[in-house]
């Protein structure tokens, strides 16, 4: 089926999209763990921000603070931002752009789902016009490395990034910023995701251990280290060694 180019119309699924982001928030196991990671003042990124509900839980981390709300997908930002003003999230800035490997222009491809409505956290700059049912924007791309320095940053504490597989081309992109601030990482690694992006999972893991980051999974609200040579999927958080 031929995709069609994006135009945002308010429906029922939309209004759902945004009740859901407003009232729910599915990250909270990560709230303990990553106050004792990142400082109040600190300054964070997240990369797929979606419809917020991590960047809302990010903001009340640093309320002294900045965080980055990276998300190029036009209909996910139309529930970002709303979202956000329902919420008082004050100290978050949304970077209307995709990060990658080198800058550059992409197509976003949404799918959309069975009942019609959009699928936007499936949002994707690899999948083609194969989809069944999609819809296509084209977004603006760069690295992190390039956005740290464009908007001067002198600190970034942590980076979350769940980007459908594209995290590969984005640790490929930010060596300068993970060299030079060392902030704490999570990741959500998926071996299919990361295929279709023309990445792999051991190789990403590889190079993560070779910057000297140690991965740690969270289970029961428990933090555990994992062996740095055996790759697996999931929610990884990667932290800096000393």
């Amino acid at each position: 089926m031929p995709e069609t180019l994006y135009k945002f119309a308010p429906s029922a699924g939309w209004i759902t999209h945004l009740w859901k982001s407003v009232t729910r928030q599915d990250h909270a196991m990560w709230r303990p763990t990553l106050r004792r990671l990142i400082p109040p003042n600190g300054v964070v990124i997240d990369v797929g921000a979606h419809g917020g509900q991590f960047t809302r839980l990010l903001a009340g981390l640093v309320p002294r603070g900045l965080v980055l709300a990276v998300e190029p997908s036009g209909y996910a930002r139309s529930v970002l931002k709303p979202a956000m003003w329902a919420r008082g999230t004050r100290n978050a800035l949304v970077v209307a752009m995709a990060l990658g490997d080198e800058p550059g222009v992409a197509m976003l491809h949404t799918p959309i789902k069975r009942r019609g409505d959009m699928g936007y956290g499936l949002a994707n700059i690899a999948a083609g016009a194969s989809e069944a049912a999609s819809v296509a924007e084209p977004v603006a791309v760069t690295t992190l490395d390039l956005l740290v320095a464009a908007l001067g940053l002198s600190r970034v504490d942590f980076v979350k990034a769940d980007i459908e597989g594209h995290e590969g081309a984005l640790i490929s992109g930010a060596r300068t910023t993970l060299r030079r601030y060392r902030p704490a990482l999570l990741l959500e690694l998926d071996a299919s995701h990361l295929a279709r992006a023309g990445a792999d999972i051991n190789e990403l893991w590889a190079q993560l251990v070779v910057e000297s980051y140690q991965p740690h999974t969270l289970a029961d609200g428990v933090l555990t280290p994992l062996q740095p040579d055996r790759p697996q999927p999931g929610d990884i958080l990667w932290l800096p060694n000393p």
